[in-house]
């Protein structure tokens, strides 16, 4: 320090200066305010003061959401009227709805679907004047405002009345810029069948709550039918979707397609044919089924008349029924190939055995029943008995297996039992038992009496001659889930089959033979005809002039691919009433066509078949 810097003013402090001047400055230059006297208890007076105010308010926030919480809970547990009424009411859901699966022919054509369509509906319970309802509605959506008042006044007290179940797209566009209170429109599943009347009892339907009634659709009910999904959303005070709660969220899931052993066009072939017979020989009604013999898969089954399942609330029960399995009839000559090949088989008649079918005609058995043949037929051969199908000559050899034997055999070719097809009222058919026999029986029999079949039974029992001598289950099914044997089990030597299949096709080729209608030049059709009389419903005899004409066959002859069977019921006598006029014919035209479609060689080159004969009738 420099001698000649001035020194400071030195002053004794007092304790008085300590209490009036002014205190010192603090680290941060903030001054404290003169007079302001700094005593040792001011900062923890109010800290106090700081920590009862913030306890005062937690309390407080706290007995504010203890009472906010308790009247949540008095509001879910006892809400009062008018906020009952309206809780949930901003949640809403909506079902999605899903498909019933389709059904399809053998190569995917479609023959059932299901589509979503819109439903046009009116709450009578939210229409202020109904009289200006109707009108508005019919002249905004083109409809009958009369029509609408007889639908509404008929329900006066639901909430639901349908108007319109399936909107067209034009009515949809113009429903969505109209808004009228107690008119809406509802998603909806309906059936539609593409192919129209094709297959129609076979298919079946399905009833307003998309379930099968009949026919496949109530068979495979199961698998068709589909789970529906369902979405759920939240509104908003006006009542428009807010979002989706994904969590609420469950997707549809599609019932099952199924594939049909049928096949379109061959069903078509069949329909087309039956009806141009019944039709020309002023038939009552008539059935067709074709099977494939080797695995036992329906390709084709058809009834006159048809049936459309897009119209099934205009039809009756009786045009719905499927024929082919629910109804039985007195099989005929169609029956003495089963009965010639077993006795062919056990050694009761030799091939070339020469029998005596009497040059009259006539013929009395041994219990004394007069039987007759439509011509006298002389001496046959066993062989000519079938091919010129004699009802004397099959009694005789009848009378030699006995009514045990008799009754084994139309049981061992599936007769009186079921096919197990699995079809809707598929029904046993006729054969006594054993004791229920009499002395006719051993004749009647073997010419197709005192036995009732369904066509697609009569079919089966052909199939063994045809396959090579095996009972075969029939399926309509063209993959079955489950693969499984169609074999039921051996009923002719495969030496049996193929001498009886060409006894058969003499039947057909020979200038004489029953068949010889059937006959074509495309391919070897083996088959027999039936001329069965209809029996009396109120039992007892037949009834007058009245026939069931028949005929089944099979092609080609080496391997069939296809076995056919015609019955026509009740055809105009005056035009004709034998199998081999009424339905042989048919049977031939529907074999040409369908072998050709199936791409099975022919027997002639192309130029040489005649022409129109795959289509063209005679």
């Amino acid at each position: 320090m420099h001698d000649d810097a001035p020194q400071p003013h030195l002053r004794l402090v007092t304790e008085k200066d300590l209490v009036t001047e002014a205190p010192p400055q603090s680290c941060d230059d903030s001054p404290v305010p003169r007079g302001v006297v700094l005593r040792p208890g001011n900062t923890e007076d109010g800290a106090r003061r700081v920590l009862w105010v913030g306890s005062g308010l937690i309390g407080l926030i706290s007995l504010l959401m203890v009472a906010l919480l308790g009247r949540v809970i008095l509001l879910q547990t006892q809400p009062s009227t008018p906020i009952a009424s309206r809780i949930g009411s901003q949640h809403g859901t909506r079902p999605i709805l899903a498909r019933r699966g389709n059904l399809l022919d053998r190569r995917g054509r479609v023959l059932a679907t299901s589509r979503v369509v819109k439903r046009l509906f009116a709450d009578p319970g939210l229409i202020e004047e109904p009289g200006t309802f109707v009108e508005r509605v019919g002249h905004e959506l083109d409809y009958d405002p009369a029509w609408l008042a007889r639908k509404i006044d008929r329900r006066p007290h639901s909430r639901y009345v349908a108007l319109d179940t399936r909107l067209s797209d034009d009515r949809i566009e113009r429903v969505k810029h109209f808004r009228l209170r107690g008119l809406g429109t509802q998603d909806h599943a309906v059936r539609d069948y593409p192919q129209g009347s094709l297959a129609g009892q076979l298919i079946g339907f399905v009833g307003a709550d998309g379930l099968g009634l009949e026919g496949l659709e109530r068979v495979y009910d199961r698998d068709l039918i589909g789970r529906d999904g369902e979405l759920r959303y939240l509104r908003d005070s006006g009542r428009r979707v807010l979002w989706v709660e994904q969590s609420a969220y469950a997707t549809p899931s599609d019932g099952d397609a199924i594939r049909l052993s049928i096949d379109a066009t061959l069903q078509h072939f069949a329909e087309t044919e039956l009806a141009a017979a019944c039709n020309e020989f002023d038939a009552e009604s008539g059935q067709m089924v074709m099977i494939d013999p080797q695995t036992g898969q329906v390709l084709a089954m058809a009834n006159h008349p048809v049936f459309d399942p897009n119209l099934f609330r205009d039809s009756n029960a009786a045009l719905r029924r499927n024929r082919c399995v629910t109804d039985t009839f007195e099989p005929g000559s169609t029956l003495k190939p089963m009965v010639w090949a077993a006795a062919t088989q056990a050694g009761t008649a030799g091939i070339d055995e020469v029998i005596d079918c009497t040059e009259s005609g006539f013929f009395v058995t041994e219990g004394g029943r007069r039987l007759r043949d439509a011509h006298g037929l002389g001496k046959l051969t066993w062989a000519g008995v079938l091919a010129r199908s004699s009802n004397i000559g099959m009694a005789i050899i009848g009378q030699r297996m006995g009514a045990a034997r008799l009754h084994q055999t139309v049981r061992a070719f599936g007769l009186g039992t079921t096919t197990a097809s699995g079809l809707p009222g598929e029904v046993a058919g006729t054969v006594h038992p054993l004791h229920k026999w009499n002395h006719y029986s051993v004749t009647s029999v073997p010419m197709g009496q005192e036995v009732a079949v369904t066509p697609l039974q009569l079919a089966v029992a052909f199939g063994v001659i045809a396959n090579g001598g095996e009972l075969i289950r029939p399926s309509v099914i063209a993959a079955p889930a489950t693969p499984y044997s169609p074999v039921l089990g051996r009923v002719l030597t495969e030496q049996t089959a193929e001498l009886t299949k060409r006894v058969l096709r003499t039947a057909v080729s020979d200038p004489h033979g029953t068949g010889r209608r059937a006959n074509s030049p495309l391919y070897e059709i083996f088959g027999k005809t039936g001329t069965a009389q209809v029996a009396n419903p109120d039992g007892g005899g037949y009834l007058e002039d009245q026939y069931i004409s028949s005929f089944v066959a099979g092609a080609p002859l080496e391997r069939p691919a296809v076995v056919v069977v015609c019955v026509i019921h009740r055809p105009d006598k005056s035009i004709g009433h034998y199998g081999g006029a009424v339905a042989a014919p048919a049977v031939r035209r529907v074999i040409e066509k369908s072998l050709v479609y199936l791409g099975v060689p022919t027997l002639a080159a192309p130029d040489a078949i005649p022409a129109g004969s795959l289509v063209a009738r005679e």
